[in-house]
């Protein structure tokens, strides 16, 4: 049975790229269920996380759901992340088509309308081949959707049981040494030395406990914490940047303003000291003029008058006569007279000050200091020399003769106990939650993945216990009296009464190797990142680093304070941590060999073991006695 001819309209009408609104071209669909043609998703990825370090994800398109990066971390370059998302082969199918035809019935040469989709097989089925494909006992549990619901079969399929890493091959093996699942390429190259496997479908719960997940969980918790932390002060930066520029705008626009009112009042006070000078100087001129008009007006009119009688021949001699005295008198009179010509010139000139205003290159100086500090999330990072140390817990195993112990992925302890022939897991109250009785007289303990190894010294072999259900799965001989054990990929150093010896792969005896160490009663033994190898000597009061491969001496460590080093261990940092057996305390080194601080107030301690997630750790006695000690900064 075909679709309806509206289902078809609806269909044909559905069919186009939301990004480049047109056909699908080599469509993929992300988790959210949203579909893009290749291209233009691999566009949108570029633009907006092809700036970020590392880029891990993106934001869909269309419905703005994060979507992360294919594989692993950094695995492929956002170049190839677009070819990694799988084929939406239903749009494939029916892009550019006007119906969609049954591909079985394709397969005998019918042209038959499907009316549904096999999301297992990725087919469009027509209403009888449906009918026979659920009954097909292999495809019975197969999903057939109806072409109505075409927008919801776009679902990324389940990818936990497929090895990303090599080609999508799926997961067959479960390595309990590393605790991770395994492809049959994984087995050949990175687990080639392990030998304890078992069939992926075979791992029960009892894997993972409950308090591990709550420690996993309270971990992730703590990280995004931190990371918000970060996000919140850089969006404060984000709104202090904006408030140092509304601020500084403000301040400009004000001295702007300022200066502009400034300029004005000057102008106006320079105006109306010009027109004042202006007025006076024309005042001055205009007395001056009028001083000389005065004069002239005089002598003209005496020069009128008297020339009258001058030039009349009717005017008696005498008359004319006077008439010559008298304006011969008023013109050497006005002769006489001061006369001083004012001349009066205004000058004006622009300072050089305001004229520097006009060729200022700016109006202030803007700056961005970066400071880009490298943060380290996966640690609390603590200054020993000034950090405050608490004992948060303190307690007696009654009997007990503690040589050696380690924190679990839980949080509790788990205890070897030289003379009681056992080994104890408890909590950090000193609760006893088991106890495992052994034949002979253990020394040293390290936890490697699932794994518990705990050494044998006079049986000159290595326990593993289960972590899970600390049930004994193995006893490996080493050939050599073990007492310090610590592991760092596929290393192990072994501390015995006069040496370190090496595995490299596994407990292969034959292939055991002797580090050279001028030491003898090495009793504890620790790896740090660099592959470098921390013993001490019990009897000489020396703690060396020696690297594993060269075999160089990087420090020796003695102190006037350090007495008989029973047992020694490192934090995530690299930083050492060793017991002083007779001088009562812990003795706290860099990486770098370097005294950072003592720790005092411990009694005759023997074995040490740091927890990196909480900057916490432990010290045992002989006589069962633990303190547990956390540092916190100031």
């Amino acid at each position: 049975m075909a679709t309806s001819k509206a289902q078809e309209e609806d269909l044909t009408a559905e069919v186009v790229c939301s990004i480049c609104l047109e056909q699908y071209k080599s469509p993929v669909s992300l988790q959210c269920s949203h579909s893009f043609c290749q291209t233009c998703l691999s566009t949108h990825i570029k633009s907006s996380c092809g700036d970020c370090d590392p880029p891990l994800g993106f934001p869909c398109p269309l419905c703005r759901v994060f979507i992360p990066a294919p594989g692993e971390i950094a695995q492929y370059s956002v170049d190839e992340w677009a070819l990694k998302f799988p084929e939406n082969k239903f749009l494939s199918s029916v892009t550019g088509v006007q119906f969609i035809l049954c591909k079985p019935c394709q397969g005998d040469g019918e042209e038959v309308k499907a009316n549904g989709w096999c999301k297992d097989c990725s087919e469009a089925l027509c209403e009888e081949c449906t009918k026979y494909h659920k009954k097909y006992r292999p495809c019975r549990k197969h999903v057939v959707l109806s072409l109505a619901e075409w927008s919801d079969i776009s679902q990324i399929p389940d990818t936990l049981e497929i090895c990303e890493t090599h080609d999508g091959r799926k997961f067959e093996l479960f390595c309990r040494k590393h605790f991770i699942p395994c492809c049959s390429v994984c087995v050949t190259t990175d687990h080639n030395s392990c030998s304890n496997f078992c069939q992926l479908g075979k791992v029960c719960g009892n894997f993972i406990e409950p308090d591990k997940v709550k420690v996993l969980q309270s971990g992730i918790e703590k990280f995004c914490l931190k990371v918000e932390s970060i996000i919140e002060k850089e969006k404060a930066n984000i709104n202090h940047i904006d408030d140092v520029t509304d601020t500084f705008t403000k301040e400009l626009s004000d001295v702007i303003t300022n200066i502009i009112q400034t300029l004005k009042k000057l102008e106006e006070e320079h105006l109306n000291e010009l027109s004042k000078l202006s007025k006076e100087s024309k005042y001055k001129l205009q007395k001056s003029v009028e001083s000389f008009d005065q004069r002239l007006l005089y002598l003209k009119h005496w020069r009128e008058l008297l020339s009258r009688n001058l030039s009349n021949e009717t005017a008696s001699e005498t008359k004319r006569v006077l008439s010559y005295i008298k304006l011969k008198n008023i013109h050497e009179n006005i002769q006489k007279m001061k006369y001083t010509k004012l001349d009066i010139c205004i000058k004006t000139k622009v300072l050089d000050d305001v004229k520097k205003l006009i060729k200022l290159p700016c109006l202030a100086d803007v700056s961005a200091n970066e400071n880009l500090d490298q943060v380290d999330l996966n640690r609390e990072t603590i200054d020993y020399t000034h950090a405050k140390e608490n004992v948060i817990s303190e307690f007696t195993i009654r009997g007990a003769n503690l040589t050696g112990g380690t924190f679990m992925s839980s949080g509790n302890l788990f205890l070897a106990d030289n003379r009681g022939k056992r080994c104890i897991l408890c909590d950090t109250n000193g609760v006893i939650l088991q106890e495992v009785k052994l034949q002979e007289a253990h020394w040293d303990v390290f936890t490697e993945g699932e794994e518990i190894l705990v050494t044998n010294p006079n049986n000159e072999s290595i326990l593993k216990f289960g972590s899970t259900s600390l049930e004994i799965l193995d006893t490996v001989p080493v050939g050599c009296s073990c007492y310090g054990i610590a592991t760092s990929g596929n290393t192990t150093v072994i501390g015995t009464s006069n040496s370190v010896e090496i595995f490299d792969e596994g407990f292969d005896v034959t292939r055991r190797r002797t580090l050279l160490t001028g030491l003898s009663s090495i009793y504890d033994v620790a790896i740090d990142d660099d592959n470098n190898v921390i013993y001490s000597s019990h009897s000489q009061h020396i703690v060396k680093k020696q690297g594993i491969v060269t075999g160089n001496i990087l420090f020796t460590y003695n102190h006037e304070e350090l007495k008989n080093p029973y047992g020694l261990t490192t934090d995530g940092k690299g930083n050492i941590f060793v017991n002083g057996n007779n001088s009562n305390n812990i003795h706290i080194l860099s990486g770098e060999g370097k005294l950072l601080r003592i720790v005092t107030g411990v009694k005759s301690p023997t074995c040490i073991k740091f927890q990196n997630a909480i900057n916490r750790f432990f010290v045992g006695t002989l006589t069962g006695d633990i303190k547990i000690f956390e540092f916190n900064e100031n």
